[in-house]
């Protein structure tokens, strides 16, 4: 079932905010069941956030199969932001402005010290820099030590990346530096960013993306190519498959954290160890959509924002409104399910 793709396999949508944009099929012509549309409807009405509509998108090596509401409504993804940032951070080490995930985030957040100042912008982008600590009865802890799903970590790491990009900080024009880095690049817009007094970390937690499906669906498409768009590499491949790979093996971990940290996934000791990769959650060791292939990642907000990708499958599927938790019947079995054979957009 699982294909290997080139990144110029791909139908990358000309820059633009409009289904026009958009190479739309059949779900047949992508190798899906066409009964895939219903049985994604039936899991959204299943699984609603309360209050929120539910909108979905369905894409295969780029081609649009299917759009359920309004494709162009751009929301706040919430913690969905955090891949995107993180991706940042990769173009940046393509584009020569840092040289290594080794360095120390100390080099542009000066006021760190002691061990926050040893963080590095690996630990940043697993979260596990320790930032939190000590709080309660919690020691200080080492980098690499704890991981801690974290909002004071987003803040450091927005803070730095904006200084990579020659800025003052994150309050000082984030969306340049985003479209410095790549969101130019593979011609998204109709976007917006927006900061605000988060009442849950109480404290301005970083810079937040207003994204529509559209917007969500490129994002997608540029991780599922490698970091590729249209023939131009705009993020190192290994980033991109560190990015979507489990990077916490050996890590404690604090589901209960300070700063917007309650994330709820122990399940009674279930996750002793956090699926996760940059910023990024994954399936690598097949645990949190248990029967799924394990190449799935995704990014997910409140909001029941999610970006859902399986680079061996072409696949990617973006939600607003659904909830998705750890299951053995969820979006990723659905969408494998479907998969009758190859793409047949890309051949001939």
């Amino acid at each position: 079932m699982a294909e290997t793709i080139m990144p110029n396999s791909f139908y990358f949508p000309p820059a633009g905010n409009s289904i026009r944009n958009q190479a739309i099929c059949e779900p047949k012509d992508a190798g899906l069941n066409p009964d895939v549309i219903s049985e994604l409807n039936t899991y959204s009405v299943d699984n609603p956030l309360k209050g929120h509509a539910q909108r979905w998108a369905l894409w295969r090596h780029g081609y649009l199969v299917y759009v359920e509401g309004d494709f162009n409504l751009a929301v706040d993804v919430a913690s969905l932001r955090k891949t995107w940032h993180a991706i940042a951070v990769g173009a940046a080490l393509k584009q020569g402005r840092i040289h290594s995930l080794d360095q120390k985030i100390s080099s542009w957040e000066k006021e760190l010290t002691g061990y926050h100042a040893e963080a590095t912008l690996w630990h940043v982008l697993t979260q596990s820099s320790g930032f939190d600590y000590p709080y309660g009865n919690f020691p200080s802890y080492k980098p690499g030590e704890m991981w801690t799903y974290s909002d004071l970590n987003l803040v450091h790491l927005c803070n730095a990346i904006a200084k990579i990009y020659g800025k003052r900080d994150f309050w000082d024009d984030y969306q340049d530096v985003l479209r410095l880095a790549y969101f130019d690049a593979i011609g998204i817009e109709g976007w917006s960013t927006r900061i605000i007094f988060d009442p849950n970390s109480n404290m301005f937690d970083g810079v937040r993306l207003v994204l529509s499906l559209e917007n969500m669906g490129r994002l997608g498409l540029f991780v599922l190519a490698r970091g590729a768009w249209n023939g131009k590499q705009l993020l190192p491949v290994g980033f991109v498959e560190q990015l979507e790979t489990k990077q916490t093996y050996g890590m404690k971990v604090n589901y209960y954290g300070p700063n917007d940290g309650l994330v709820q996934l122990d399940r009674l000791g279930y996750f002793p160890e956090v699926p996760y990769g940059f910023l990024t959650w994954v399936n690598t060791d097949g645990d949190y959509f248990p029967g799924a292939d394990t190449a799935w990642a995704w990014g997910a907000g409140a909001g029941g924002n999610m970006i859902l990708w399986n680079s061996s499958l072409g696949l990617v599927l973006a939600v607003q409104g659904i909830i998705s938790n750890p299951n053995t019947h969820s979006l990723p079995q659905i969408l494998e399910r479907s998969i009758q054979g190859p793409n047949q957009m890309l051949i001939g």
